[in-house]
């Protein structure tokens, strides 16, 4: 089954791609310029700013922690439509003992309970995104970025195991400035998948998540049509 582009859409931001393009049921597929997933690089130059501000994007949802973000501000952060929303509740992860979790898709699994208040917020965001190309970026590019990634796709209808090996793809290794994230612990597509069996067996389905999550039937609609209508964003 075919699986997104390879890494590297956007100039610097090295773990960059556009969800466009992957197969949906009837002989459709993903929209191109709807979703980009990306990384948050350390540093650009001012070229590759110019051309990450001349994509379009409407909207620009960064999912990092107040400490990364202090760290290390979005390259995108003077656009309209950024948005700071982190996945991740301190509180909430602060009583969690990580290290009870066998693997990343019981973290990811569990995670969807524990940090629901600020995913539905994440979900909320994406549900009143403006018209145009919508950026979700974390750290890496890809745990917090690829549960919000892997929710969205299962939603629009692709096949899981597509799914899974978009999740999976992963740029080159590392320059000597640091901007490209390793390859070194590739993602494994059996963590995406198992935190979907999860969102299965807990809801129903990622519809029923988002439910749970308070996103209402528009809301939800909004979502599907922002990936697949043709007219349900304009761009």
């Amino acid at each position: 089954m075919d699986a997104a582009r390879p890494r590297g859409l956007l100039p610097g931001f090295a773990n960059s791609a556009d969800l466009g393009g992957l197969p949906l049921p009837d002989d459709r597929t993903i929209l191109p310029r709807r979703i980009v997933r990306a990384n948050t690089p350390v540093h650009l130059t001012d070229g590759e700013l110019t051309a990450a501000q001349a994509f379009g994007f409407g909207t620009v949802l960064d999912l990092r922690s107040h400490d990364e973000l202090v760290e290390r501000p979005h390259p995108l952060a003077q656009l309209p439509g950024y948005r700071w929303v982190p996945l991740i509740d301190p509180a909430a992860e602060a009583r969690v003992d990580i290290s009870r979790y066998r693997t990343l898709g019981e973290i990811y699994s569990s995670s969807l309970q524990r940090n629901a208040s600020h995913i539905a917020t994440i979900f909320t965001a994406l549900t009143a995104a403006s018209p145009g190309p919508v950026l979700v970026s974390c750290r890496a590019g890809r745990d917090r970025t690829g549960m919000v990634v892997a929710l969205l796709l299962d939603l629009a209808g692709v096949d899981r195991e597509v799914i899974a090996a978009e999740y999976a793809l992963a740029p080159g290794g590392s320059t000597s400035d640091g901007r490209t994230p390793s390859s070194a612990g590739r993602p494994d597509q059996r963590d995406i998948m198992q935190m979907l069996e999860h969102v299965s067996t807990a809801h129903g389905s990622t519809s029923g998540y988002l439910e749970w999550l308070g996103v209402d039937e528009a809301g939800i609609g909004a979502l599907e049509a922002r990936l697949s209508d043709p007219g349900g964003c304009a761009v």
